[in-house]
């Protein structure tokens, strides 16, 4: 029979990794003559919680399991967790999930859609479990049941890529990762958009590898394994490489955003929303560019931070009146209004801008000047009098391109799908 195994909850931030403990879980199973069934699963939960783990993603294995060997095969995974999760710190509360069936039913599937869209209690995924007869065992307080009962349930029907990661041995972790920077940039340009978020094309950072002290040393995110495999063979090392594995996941699809309208937004989701810019882009404090947006329900406050940097760019270039489609996360600060903050903006209508033109002046050919509001026109060097609606209007060409534009891959969440797999998806 097939035993659905899910984990979640097991790092911090100082270290650790949940699929780093899924990889070595794996491992083991295998050491010990259990078979896994298909691709271990790496299912990235909502990003906008507020208790999120640093990666906030859970995984998953379907094992293969002879039922007088589940009692063994279940020790082996729980003792994997007690050895490797971070329960010495007290925002650290492992869950682990047991679920032994041949489908997955529907009301797992929309538990784990809202584990990955929205918020839920663990006595939410306390009570679904005992509905359907999955055995959970929690670490402290076991919040972690939540996502390892999501990660059994996701089955990717909809959409999903594949992520290589190759962890470090346990002397190096904490320190500089020894990847050869130009191998990264040969990688990316022999495998490219069959991998994807390599590099930062823009500023040329490499994008592969974390800035934690984790025990990643690298993840390269591809479309199908295959494509994972050559890259991760073209990408040079100068440290050993303790162990690798290939996930399938829903990061890079979107999986996290909705659509919605503004009357309809709650904090903690994300969205997708269709309107006009109701309020120009302006620049606050610390570089960020925020602009509103308005459809039929309501009105809300979109923003592009600083670490997103080119793209604000874009952003600045906005006016009244373009349509426009946003994407991202809802966001809530005491004292103030709900804010999304932008991951993509689709612009489908660019407003016509237009300058007002001083009359010319036939005889000096030179524009006259304004004598005040409703007072007409004066040349300055003849004196030639022009009237009131003498001016005229020149459409102003705008610099800004319809269609998608994205932040840096520097700024994209795990879920946030690149337009890179957007294009290849529509040439499919």
């Amino acid at each position: 029979m097939i035993v659905r195994v899910g984990v979640d909850d097991t790092d911090s931030k100082h270290g650790m990794c949940t699929t780093y403990v899924g990889t070595v879980i794996a491992d083991k199973l295998r050491a010990h003559a259990f078979d896994l069934n298909g691709y271990p699963k790496l299912v990235r939960l909502n990003p906008n919680w507020h208790l999120k783990t640093r990666g906030n993603c859970a995984i998953s294995l379907h094992v293969e399991c002879d039922g007088s060997r589940i009692s063994d095969m279940k020790e082996l995974v729980l003792e994997t967790v007690r050895e490797l999760a971070e329960l010495q710190c007290e925002t650290t509360n492992p869950g682990v999930v047991f679920y032994g069936c041949d489908r997955v039913p529907r009301e797992l599937k929309k538990f784990s859609k809202m584990v990955i869209q929205s918020v839920v209690e663990i006595e939410d995924a306390e009570r679904l479990a005992q509905r359907i007869g999955a055995e959970y065992c929690k670490f402290k307080l076991g919040r972690g049941i939540v996502g390892a009962l999501a990660a059994v349930g996701e089955t990717f029907e909809e959409d999903s890529t594949y992520e290589l990661l190759a962890y470090r041995t346990p002397g190096f972790r904490g320190k500089k990762r020894m990847i050869d920077a130009n191998s990264v940039h040969e990688m990316d340009e022999k495998t490219f958009p069959r991998t994807f978020d390599n590099i930062d094309r823009n500023t040329g950072e490499i994008r592969i590898t974390p800035h934690t002290p984790c025990p990643v040393l690298f993840g390269i995110r591809s479309q199908d394994p295959g494509s994972a495999l050559e890259a991760f063979h073209l990408v040079r090392v100068n440290e050993p490489v303790e162990r690798w594995i290939i996930y399938q996941t829903n990061q890079a699809t979107d999986a996290h955003l909705v659509k919605s309208t503004i009357s309809n937004l709650s904090p903690f989701r994300s969205a997708i929303l269709s309107g006009s810019i109701s309020q120009r882009p302006r620049i606050i404090p610390g570089g960020h560019v925020i602009f509103n947006l308005r459809d039929e329900g309501g009105e809300i406050s979109c923003a592009a931070y600083e670490p997103t940097r080119r793209f604000r760019d874009v952003i600045r270039k906005l006016e009244v009146g373009d349509s426009v489609r946003v994407f991202g996360g809802i966001r809530k600060r005491q004292g103030l209004p709900l804010t999304l903050n932008l991951e993509k903006i689709e612009v489908a209508n660019l407003t016509k801008i237009y300058v007002k033109k001083n009359p010319i002046c036939a005889v000096c050919n030179k524009r006259a000047k304004s004598e005040g509001k409703s007072k007409g026109y004066q040349c300055e060097i003849c004196g030639r009098r022009f009237p009131p609606g003498s001016e005229t209007y020149v459409e102003k060409p705008r610099e800004l391109e319809i269609g998608l534009h994205e932040v840096p891959p520097r700024a994209r969440r795990h879920l946030a799908r690149p337009l890179a797999r957007m294009i290849s998806h529509k040439r499919a």
